[in-house]
C-alpha cells in the first residue's frame, strides 16, 4: 500500500485533463485589424453575406447530398462509437463457459460446471480515463473535419455559381460584339463595293468576326463544363443551373474581419490543429502511463458438481513492466515529439490563417478600387467606338481605326467582367478564411 501511495503521489500529472495554452499574436493579420472592431463577417450567417436565393438553394442541396460530406458524417459516427467502446474499459469482462461431463464407473454420473468468469482491469494510474479522453478528442476532431468539409463545400459551390454568372456575362458581351462586328463587316463590304475602302479591310473584318465567334463557342463550352462541375458537388448528373444576372450581386459596404482571436472561434482548420494538439497530449500521457502497473481482478463464480455446489473465487494481480523499459522510453520520446509537431502545426495554421485574411481583404479592396476606373474606361471606349464608326461611314477614318476601337472596347468590357468576378471571388475567399461558411448548417 505504501508503494502504491508513492506511485500515486509521483504520478499526479497522469490524471490532468488537456488545457490549451495557445496564444494568438496581435499582429497575426498584419494591418487589417482594427482593435476597436469586435464585429466579424464570420459571425454573420452566410445567407446574409450571399443573399441570392438561387445560390442559397444550391448550397443547401450540396450540404444535404454531397458524398464527401456524408462520408465525413459517417466518420463522426464511427468516432462516437469509439468513445462508447473506450468507456467500456471501466467495466469488467464477463465470460460464460458451461460444461457437462459424464463419468461411467459401474454406474453413470453427470458432473456440471456453470461458471461465470470475470476479469476487471483497473487503470489506477489513469490509463482508462486517458483512453476515454483521447477517444473524445478524436471524436471532436472528426466533427471539426466535417465542419471543414462543409465550409470548403459551401465556398466551392459559391465560387462555381459566380463563375457561371461571370461566363454568362462574358457570353452576353461577346454576342453583342458579334452583332456589332457583323454590322461593321456589312458596312465595310458596302464601302468596298463603293470604292471607299480596299479589300484588306473586308478580310480583316471577316477575321475579327470569326475570332469572336470562336470565343463564343469556347464560352459556351466553359459554361457546360462549369455546370457539370457544380452538379458534381451537388451529387447530381450534369444539367442546367439556374442563376441570377451578373449585375445583381452587391458587395458589402464595410468588411469586418474581427479580432485575431475570432479565427480560433470560427476557422475549422484552426480548430482541427487545436484538436490535434489535444490528441497528441493524451498520446504522451498514455506513453507515460505505460511505465506504471495495472491492477487486474479476476473472479470465478458459478455452480459445479453433482449434486450442485456453489463455487466462488477471486484474486487480484498487479502487473508492472520491467524489461520493456527501453521500448517504453522510445515510445515516450516519440510521443513528446508528436506533441511538439502538433504544436508547430498549430502555430503554422494560425500564420496561414492570418496571411489568408490579410491577402483576401486587400484583394477585395483592390478590386473595389479598380472598378471605378475600369467602368470609366468602358464608357470612354464605347464613345470612342461610336465616334470612330460614324467617321468611317463619312469616309474620314480607316477601317483599322474602327477595328482597333472595337477590339479595345471588347477587351475593356471583358476586363470589367473579370474584375467584378475577382471582387466576388475575393469576398468568398475572405468569408471562408474567417470561417464564415461554418454557419452553413
Amino acid at each position: 500500500m505504501v508503494l502504491i501511495g508513492m506511485l500515486l503521489f509521483s504520478s499526479c500529472n497522469l490524471y490532468r485533463k488537456y488545457s490549451s495554452d495557445a496564444t494568438v499574436r496581435s499582429d497575426l493579420m498584419g494591418d487589417v485589424v482594427n482593435p476597436q472592431d469586435t464585429l466579424s463577417m464570420a459571425s454573420l450567417d452566410w445567407r446574409t453575406a450571399f443573399p441570392d436565393p438561387l445560390l442559397q438553394r444550391l448550397v443547401e442541396n450540396a450540404l444535404a447530398n454531397n458524398t464527401d460530406l456524408r462520408q465525413a458524417q459517417l466518420s463522426v459516427e464511427q468516432a462516437q462509437n469509439s468513445v462508447k467502446a473506450a468507456k467500456w474499459g471501466y467495466a469488467p469482462t464477463l465470460s460464460f463457459t458451461p460444461q457437462a461431463t459424464y463419468t461411467y464407473q459401474g454406474g453413470g454420473a453427470f458432473t456440471y460446471q456453470v461458471p461465470v468468469t470475470a476479469s476487471w482491469q483497473l487503470g489506477i494510474f489513469g490509463q482508462t480515463t486517458t483512453s476515454v479522453r483521447k477517444a473524445k478528442s478524436q471524436a471532436a476532431y472528426a466533427q471539426e473535419y466535417k465542419q471543414a468539409v462543409q465550409v470548403s463545400l459551401a465556398a466551392n459551390v459559391a465560387a462555381l455559381y459566380y463563375t457561371l454568372v461571370m461566363l454568362d456575362r462574358e457570353l452576353e458581351v461577346s454576342l453583342e460584339t458579334e452583332k456589332l462586328w457583323e454590322e461593321s463587316l456589312e458596312s465595310t463590304r458596302a464601302l468596298y463595293e463603293a470604292g471607299v475602302t480596299e479589300s484588306p479591310a473586308v478580310y480583316q473584318m471577316e477575321a475579327s468576326v470569326a475570332q469572336v465567334k470562336t470565343n463564343i463557342i469556347d464560352l459556351r463550352n466553359s459554361i457546360l463544363t462549369t455546370e457539370a462541375a457544380l452538379c458534381n458537388l451537388l451529387a447530381e448528373p450534369p444539367h442546367h443551373i439556374e442563376r441570377a444576372p451578373f449585375g445583381t450581386f452587391k458587395m458589402p459596404e464595410h468588411l469586418h474581419v474581427g479580432l485575431p482571436l475570432r479565427l480560433l472561434d470560427a476557422r475549422p482548420d484552426v480548430r482541427l490543429a487545436e484538436r490535434n494538439m489535444e490528441i497528441a497530449y493524451y498520446g504522451t500521457q498514455q506513453a507515460r502511463q505505460a511505465f506504471y502497473p495495472t491492477l487486474t481482478i479476476d473472479g470465478l463464480f458459478g455452480m459445479v458438481g453433482s449434486p450442485v455446489q456453489i463455487l466462488g473465487r477471486a484474486m487480484a494481480s498487479l502487473t508492472q513492466p520491467i524489461f520493456a523499459a527501453g521500448k517504453l522510453n522510445a515510445q515516450l520520446k516519440n510521443a513528446k515529439l508528436e506533441q511538439e509537431k502538433a504544436r508547430l502545426e498549430f502555430e503554422q495554421t494560425l500564420l496561414d490563417a492570418g496571411n489568408e485574411v490579410y491577402t483576401y481583404l486587400h484583394n477585395c479592396e483592390t478590386a473595389r478600387a479598380k472598378s471605378e476606373f475600369i467602368d470609366a474606361r468602358v464608357v470612354s471606349l464605347q464613345n470612342a467606338y461610336d465616334a470612330t464608326s460614324e467617321l468611317m461611314m463619312n469616309g474620314t477614318n480607316t477601317y483599322l481605326e474602327v477595328l482597333t476601337a472595337q477590339e479595345s472596347l471588347l477587351s475593356s468590357q471583358l476586363t470589367q467582367v473579370q474584375n467584378r468576378f475577382e471582387m466576388i471571388q475575393a469576398l468568398i475567399n475572405l468569408y471562408t478564411a474567417l470561417g464564415g461558411f461554418g454557419t452553413a448548417n
